[in-house]
């Protein structure tokens, strides 16, 4: 249950599920609606990844069409026996990763979370594959199936219910809600809206959790990623399994959604938010002083300049993405034009930040072509 093992699974996935259909793996699923079940043992199918350590040889196989949209659970927490779930959509000759878990459930007797969980949004008339593989156990289990057509998230579950954070330290109890990456059952989501310009840091290091980090803007319906980390932490007292994000250019105003899977484990641990804000920005004086013509631009945009005394300028245009698309400095200018190219910048709106080292200010850049 080590993370070498897991990220050698996603990497050879789509050769093993090939190898997989030859010894009958999702042929065999059997057709199962919400309910309660038990898999006498491991004997049905053939393991997805049979040539990967622990060395899986069997595999139970299942599989679910659901008549609506909705969310449906699969669990074995309680099953009396260490399992270990994939779940696929797609076909048996073209199978996709849809979720992953293994130790998800409470603690066993013998102190070991050892039980599968996975929580996901399906859409109706797709077939959903669920492989129970002999991995860590071939005994007798129960499981559960469950399926909600109107469920509403709760706190954290989904980006629509995502929980507000501040600057500061966030705790993480567990992760409950639903992943959005197949290499994840479950994940948390948080969002961090900004007031001004500036740059965002996001940190788990120093905490004894293997933590991956998926950063996104947007609507919940249509997320654009923006940043990820997996494994960044450096240094002897830092584990390099947890993840660091830093100095994520974000544009005030604009909502940052946060999700934290259980790719690797599900177990407590805290981050900690830092937000450094442009000092500066709505400075008037140096934002009077310079002046941006065409605006809206095509291919060059010229900037006029006006200061009251000869200073180093930083320009710097950054999309809605918070991502830096051109930046350049101008020694000692007093007055005078500067032209930048920027026909390489698709149609749409920009800000461009300026900086005279101890001023700052934003202008609002149209691109139309």
């Amino acid at each position: 249950m080590k993370k070498i093992i897991l990220t050698t699974l996603i990497i050879v996935s789509i050769l093993a599920t090939s190898n997989a259909q030859n010894g009958g793996g999702c042929q065999t699923a059997i057709s199962i609606s919400p309910g309660v079940y038990v898999s006498d043992s491991m004997v049905v199918g053939a393991a997805t990844f049979d040539s990967i350590y622990p060395n899986p040889n069997r595999a139970i196989w299942y599989k679910f069409t659901p008549s609506q949209d909705g969310l449906m659970n699969i669990s074995s927490c309680g099953g009396g026996s260490d399992t270990r779930l994939f779940i696929y959509s797609g076909s048996c000759n073209a199978l996709d990763l849809f979720g992953y878990n293994d130790d998800y459930c409470a603690k066993n007797a013998s102190g070991e979370e050892t039980a599968s969980d996975i929580s996901k949004f399906v859409k109706a008339g797709k077939t959903y594959y669920f492989e129970w593989d002999s991995a860590w156990d071939s005994i007798r289990f129960g499981f559960s199936l469950s399926f909600s057509s109107n469920y509403i998230p709760t706190s954290m579950q989904a980006c629509q219910s995502a929980k507000v954070v501040n600057v500061g330290t966030t705790v993480v109890d567990s992760i409950i809600g639903f992943a959005t990456h197949g290499a994840a059952g479950h994940s948390n989501w948080y969002k961090f809206t900004p007031t001004k310009n500036g740059k965002l840091s996001i940190s788990a290091c120093g905490i004894d959790a293997d933590t991956r980090l998926w950063v996104y803007k947007g609507v919940c319906n249509s997320l654009v990623s923006v940043a990820e980390s997996d494994d960044e932490c450096d240094g002897a007292t830092l584990r390099e399994i947890a993840v660091a994000i830093s100095d994520l250019p974000v544009i005030a105003n604009t909502t940052y959604y946060l999700e934290w899977d259980d790719s690797w484990e599900n177990v407590p641990f805290e981050f900690n938010l830092t937000f450094d804000a442009a000092s500066g920005l709505n400075d008037e004086g140096l934002s009077k002083s310079i002046i941006l013509a065409p605006n809206p631009a095509n291919d060059f945009l010229e900037v006029h300049f006006n200061l009251e005394k000869t200073a180093d300028i930083d320009l710097t245009i950054i999309n809605t993405m918070g991502q830096v698309v051109l930046s350049k400095k101008i020694a000692s200018i007093l007055r005078g034009v500067e032209k930048l190219d920027v026909s390489g910048l698709n149609t749409g709106i920009y800000i461009m930040q300026i900086s005279d080292g101890t001023k700052r200010t934003n202008k609002k850049v149209l691109i139309n072509r």
